[in-house]
């Protein structure tokens, strides 16, 4: 997988357009179309760190191919991708969105909770 390959797949995973991504990272749509279409123009470090901050994904794995693809936010080496990714968005949340998060959970455990007692 060259770096074209990591950032079609960057866009896919978090259902982002080209215009999207160039406006989060600050360029324009048109060099995200060079990086998507030409594997030799090559990121620079300081964009690949962006993308690791606002999307979770390891700096040099977009530049290079080096795992971890997802930038290790936990301790706990055994979680999944999708809950590193998960961890890694939570990381961004202003104090609010967290307790709304937390409200989530809480209503999904209860529901939970409510299922398995209707079974027992």
């Amino acid at each position: 997988m060259n770096q074209c390959d990591r950032i079609k797949l960057i866009l896919q995973e978090n259902n982002l357009k080209q215009k999207q991504l160039a406006a989060e990272i600050g360029v324009t749509e048109s060099y995200i179309s060079k990086l998507l279409k030409n594997p030799n123009i090559g990121l620079s470090q300081s964009l690949a760190t962006l993308i690791e901050e606002k999307y979770g994904y390891n700096a040099e794995w977009l530049l290079d191919g080096a795992e971890p693809k997802l930038k290790q936010v936990s301790k706990n080496n055994e979680l999944s991708e999708l809950h590193q990714k998960a961890i890694s968005q939570l990381e961004k949340l202003n104090d609010n969105q967290v307790k709304a998060v937390l409200a989530f959970i809480h209503s999904l455990n209860e529901v939970e909770k409510s299922f398995s007692s209707d079974f027992e």
